[in-house]
């Protein structure tokens, strides 16, 4: 990548101020970050480092007031956040070899019909009734199960595998090894062991959702697992069979959702959080990490905890912990001294 800042502040509708020709080739972090690189400030925190850095070029907020002289060049924009973000994706595309074709080293089932556009790279194996979708990259040593339909532009890295019927959706990325619609944890327990429940749904993931690698998406025991659109999951991730996500939620890396569980819309989880079987959380709904819901939670809520516990409470909760042995200590020299009392008022009565 070799930009200049004009160009930049053009794509981010920006204000440059210092050399608009000065050219920026790769990212930096702001207190790392040398000539040559841009960078970006967003939480005041590292708001030192400004005044520091070696960064050609530093993407801050439209209102940022410098405290001292800084010696980058400075572009400022309504979101720096959001804005390297948009930077980031363009030189993502203008610098990431573009494949197209098919292997002869993949194998495609005859009854498939290939899309005009499309990669599908050696050691792909595409099972009989896939659809696939314009412009979708599959990459090698992936396996597409029967009758399962990839979306327009969706990219499924290496070493994926969906299971048959399952639906991924335009726009998908699914990183490597992450499996879609393997049979969910469904078992009737008897006196001779355990009897295993067929899983005959599938997995159904909607538009523009982005699955980490190594994520674990089970198919339902009837009907749909459902990932709804703009859902973004980590790596590491566990859906059990029949759970729902709802729109544009987001989850961190090692989350666990038992069956049957629903998370609503525009919810965030930090990680490791886990979700009990027949759950409903709400819409706009943040969960901190290593939260335990064992409940329905209402929309709108702050958790944090195990089991879960509104943010306020659960940070009140987390300062006396530390506390209780030596609040347990003085609780147990109380006690001595109301002993030592009772025991020496009766003695005076006697």
């Amino acid at each position: 990548m070799q930009v200049t800042l004009q160009d930049i502040a053009t794509l981010l509708n920006g204000t440059i101020e210092g050399d608009a020709q000065a050219i920026v080739s790769s990212f930096g972090r702001i207190e790392e970050a040398v000539e040559g690189q841009i960078t970006f400030l967003s939480n005041p925190k590292y708001e030192p480092y400004i005044y520091q850095t070696k960064a050609s070029a530093v993407l801050v907020p439209n209102n940022f007031v410098p405290a001292e002289k800084v010696a980058a060049n400075l572009i400022r924009v309504e979101d720096p956040y959001t804005a390297l973000a948009l930077l980031m994706q363009w030189a993502s595309k203008e610098t990431t070899p573009s494949y197209e074709g098919v292997s002869k080293e993949s194998f495609i089932h005859p009854s498939v019909k290939l899309p005009n556009k499309c990669y599908i790279a050696p050691f792909v194996y595409i099972a009989e009734e896939v659809v696939l979708g314009e412009g979708c990259s599959i990459y090698p040593h992936s396996y597409i199960g029967k009758g399962c339909k990839i979306g327009a532009n969706a990219i499924i890295h290496s070493h994926v595998s969906i299971y048959p019927e399952c639906e991924i959706g335009d726009r998908c990325i699914l990183h490597a090894g992450t499996v879609i619609g393997a049979d969910g944890f469904g078992f009737a327990p008897s006196e001779s062991g355990y009897t295993k429940i067929p899983q005959l749904g599938n997995v159904v993931i909607e538009d523009d959702v982005e699955i980490g690698a190594n994520t674990c998406i089970d198919r339902a025991v009837m009907g749909s697992t459902r990932i709804s659109k703009g859902c973004k999951l980590d790596n590491l991730i566990q859906v059990g069979h029949n759970c729902t996500i709802g729109e544009h939620t987001v989850m961190a890396a090692q989350g666990g959702m038992a069956g049957s569980s629903q998370i609503g819309s525009w919810c965030r989880t930090g990680g490791q959080i886990g979700i009990a079987g027949h759950v409903s959380v709400g819409n706009h709904v943040d969960m901190g990490g290593q939260t335990g819901i064992l409940g329905n939670i209402k929309d709108g809520r702050k958790l944090l905890g195990s089991p879960a516990m509104d943010l306020s409470t659960a940070m009140r909760s987390f300062t006396i912990i530390p506390k209780l042995p030596q609040l347990l200590k003085r609780i147990e020299e109380l006690e001595d001294k109301i002993n030592q009392i009772s025991t020496t008022s009766c003695n005076n009565k006697h």
